[in-house]
């Protein structure tokens, strides 16, 4: 009796023990080697959709982006929401334009101290908006879009150096297509005499340089101008035979229709925040370009 219950007790000890240390052995793989087939992608932030997309070419499958100014929004009036500044608590990376386009910045610091912070204009040769100010629209050149492209990609490698390869893969592929619309485009200005061409905002200022281009913009240190410049830009425009003003989603068209009128011109958009970088320089140096005879 005595035995048939030792062996009882024996056999039940066995099987708590295999129970036991399979429950263990179960929770040390899952805790040490995680499954090969388990993929960490970067949470990358960034302001305007051409960065979002630098980030995007250069990141590739690793990254995932968070814009932060959504299309149609204007980043010189944006106010951060509290779904973004939820998302923003998630982030690895936030990817600045720089030159003060994040006025808002240290609102988006303040919910996520830890992420890391690359300014992408650190490296480029700024232009004067106002006395105070400098342009922040250096992404509408490709030349300092290269910059752009290699700060991102030195940000990326910092938070995941692991990666660093691919990264660098990713960027060098991207560089060659920057550079070669840059040629593009310098072939296409080249035998341009009339230099000019009027915008409603004045963005294109880098642009403008990169091809020895001159911008006349409509409105004055961001706000509409008085009948006085409005005045000589009539006067300039019908000088030089222009017959188009370039306008932009983000703002209100009226003061560029009335101008129009007054020059018997056209109003064509070009949206300097559209996220299909490199197709979005080419229609629009296009559209410039057969605007100036």
């Amino acid at each position: 009796m005595i035995s048939n219950i030792n062996k009882f007790n024996i056999f039940v000890f066995l099987i708590a023990i295999t129970i036991f240390s399979g429950c263990v052995s179960q929770d040390e793989s899952s805790i040490a080697a995680p499954p090969s087939n388990a993929s960490h992608r970067i949470n990358v932030a960034t302001t305007i959709a051409p960065l979002g997309e630098f980030v995007k070419v250069v990141g590739g499958e690793k990254v995932d982006v968070i814009l932060v100014v959504p299309p149609g929004a204007e980043p010189h009036t944006f106010e951060p929401t509290p779904s973004l500044m939820m998302d923003m608590a998630k982030t690895d990376l936030y990817v600045m334009n720089g030159v003060g386009l994040e006025f808002w910045m240290d609102k988006l610091l303040e919910a996520n101290k830890k992420m890391a912070v690359v300014d992408s204009s650190q490296g480029v040769a700024l232009l004067q908006e106002s006395e105070d100010e400098m342009d922040p629209h250096i992404w509408l050149s490709l030349r300092n879009a290269v910059v752009q492209v290699n700060n991102i990609c030195s940000g990326l490698i910092l938070v995941d150096p692991q990666n660093k390869e691919y990264y660098i893969k990713n960027r060098d592929d991207y560089l060659e297509k920057l550079k070669a619309l840059d040629v593009e485009l310098n072939r296409t200005f080249a035998g341009k005499k009339n230099k000019i061409f009027i915008v409603h905002h004045p963005a294109w200022t880098y642009f403008a340089k990169d091809y020895d281009l001159s911008q006349v913009a409509l409105m004055e240190n961001e706000k509409e101008p008085g009948p006085k410049y409005l005045g000589e830009v009539i006067e300039l425009a019908k000088k030089n035979n222009i017959t188009t003003i370039f306008v932009e989603p983000e703002f209100n068209p009226k003061t560029a229709e009335v101008i129009a009128r007054e020059m018997n011109a056209r109003i064509v958009t070009i949206d300097p925040l559209a996220g299909n970088y490199l197709e979005n320089i080419r229609n629009a140096s296009l559209e410039i370009a057969q605007s100036q005879t």
